[in-house]
């Protein structure tokens, strides 16, 4: 659907370097929004997709023009909050408070620290569409990180679900002569999120793990995709890797009853 070349509608001139869902959105007489815009600026969604548009609320033809290209996006008619110049597209604040409607609390809370990170908006700018929220989410965003510090979406939600397990979690924890660790542990286990990753990339991983290890600090890499996929079999060996840390005595007398038995 997206590799169709929509034309702007009469009266409304589009530049040749716009990408497809911004003309899309300009074919229909609308404004590129919520995950759409989170997107195509890089910034976390999950896996949420879909077109999503933003009309002038009593735009009537909207709709029609939708139909009659065989679109099926969420669009939305509130007003601006956060406005901008862009006739294209919604601002990235705008886009993070329409996506509190459209995007479950833990990723919503990965978009915003993600659009800092990535320097999409600024910290200053992130508090204020958090204080814009709506009541419902006031409890849910308080597990924010004000700092900021995560560096991707599956490191965000990492420390979400660990909190919640009652566990102790510093993002971005920094060792001396390592480096930042993706999230620590209740001190002694350091949880890091691969993403795709090449040769040379791989070969520092392992390089900064033995490091870490060398400094008492264990280390679990997982891939992004068991976070999702897998979650509790993850945190079944996270709390298994604290307890051996922090009572190496278990560690030593389950190896003893192994070595009675062999």
């Amino acid at each position: 659907m997206l590799a169709i070349a929509y034309k702007p509608r009469r009266g409304t001139f589009a530049c040749a370097h716009l990408e497809q869902p911004e003309r899309l959105a300009v074919a229909c007489g609308a404004r590129l929004d919520c995950i759409s815009v989170l997107r195509a600026e890089g910034i976390w969604t999950g896996h949420h997709r879909g077109l999503h548009l933003r009309a002038q609320r009593g735009d009537r033809h909207v709709p029609a023009r939708v139909r009659a290209k065989g679109l099926r996006p969420r669009i939305h008619w509130d007003r601006i909050r956060f406005p901008g110049r862009s006739r294209t597209r919604v601002t990235v604040r705008e886009a993070l408070f329409c996506a509190m409607r459209c995007l479950p609390p833990d990723d919503l809370i990965a978009a915003i620290e993600s659009a800092v990170h990535l320097r999409k908006i600024s910290r200053a700018q992130a508090l204020a569409v958090i204080r814009a929220a709506p009541r419902r989410l006031t409890a849910a965003l308080t597990e924010v990180d004000t700092e900021f510090r995560a560096q991707s979406g599956y490191e965000t939600k990492v420390r979400l679900w660990l909190r919640r397990a009652g566990h102790v979690v510093t993002p971005q924890f920094y060792v001396e002569g390592v480096g930042h660790l993706d999230n620590l542990v209740d001190g002694v286990l350091a949880v890091e999120t691969d993403g795709a990753q090449h040769k040379e990339t791989l070969e520092a991983d392992h390089r900064r793990d033995l490091g870490t290890e060398a400094r008492g600090i264990r280390v679990l890499r997982i891939d992004p995709g068991l976070v999702d996929r897998n979650w509790e079999q993850v945190l079944e060996v996270i709390e298994r890797m604290i307890r051996e840390a922090k009572h190496p005595s278990v560690t030593d007398s389950v190896r003893k009853r192994r070595k009675a038995h062999e």
